[in-house]
């Protein structure tokens, strides 16, 4: 219970108004903080009380826009807690993978966002994390979309963009949530290897595919490949037998 209770002291921010910068939980100049830093300069100020603020504020914003607001808002202790891959919990709860299958779609997603970011940490390197790195990102009112201030293809935005991508998936697997894959409502516990088993089979070869200016996937390659994108410097992800 004190991992609950932890999750339930985090200060509890209002939500994000439009057009209004943010780093870290705060406001921040647009200007200011676009220049990235070098991913190999490890910031250790952010704080375990402020290394959830982005992303939950980013998933707070969703729920929001969406109509959910009150009682229905976003709450990062039923979603971050769950499953074998949706801890948000102990030292490394942005970064740190989970092991074994996906339990549903909602932890299927949990299992997308960790390999987001390892794809991004295999670019940049291991200094590369959410728990040391801060981006700067704002949403737009007039075009009704999420934006970084961050350089395309630096540590700081490819982080942003796995973030986002798991909060809107989050949302889209919302109704899926069980309480019989939580760790505090059912029970549940990600590190008993009976509860969170290998699928096991033939190995399957993957790589990583995006980056740049959206979300990195890790694909297996029996199914999907990756195609370079019209910008160039990113891919996008098709089934095996199309064509790029």
């Amino acid at each position: 219970m004190k991992l609950f209770a932890y999750l339930a002291a985090l200060a509890v921010a209002e939500e994000i108004k439009d057009d209004t910068c943010y780093s870290n939980g705060e406001e921040v100049p647009c200007s200011a903080l676009a220049r990235s830093r070098n991913p190999t300069e490890v910031d250790r100020s952010v704080s375990g009380e402020r290394r959830y603020a982005d992303l939950k504020a980013i998933a707070k914003k969703i729920w929001g826009v969406n109509g959910l607001k009150g009682k229905y808002k976003f709450d990062e202790r039923k979603y971050w807690a769950y499953g074998c891959h949706c801890y948000l919990l102990g030292d490394r709860p942005l970064s740190e993978m989970g092991t074994g299958a996906p339990k549903d779609a909602l932890d299927n997603k949990c299992k997308a966002y960790k390999d987001c970011q390892k794809c991004v940490r295999e670019k940049h390197g291991d200094t590369c994390i959410g728990e040391f790195t801060k981006y700067t990102w704002k949403y737009s009112g007039k075009r009704g979309a999420f934006e970084s201030v961050n350089t395309e293809g630096s540590c700081e935005r490819e982080l942003f963009q796995c973030d986002l991508q798991f909060a809107k998936d989050t949302f889209a697997e919302k109704d899926i949530f069980s309480d019989e894959y939580h760790f505090f409502w059912g029970g549940f516990d990600n590190r008993d290897p009976d509860n969170c088993p290998s699928n096991g089979g033939i190995p399957v070869e993957h790589e990583c595919c995006g980056g740049y200016d959206r979300e990195y996937h890790w694909i297996g390659l029996n199914k999907k490949k990756c195609c370079p994108a019209s910008n160039g410097y990113s891919g996008v992800v098709v089934d095996k037998d199309e064509s790029c």
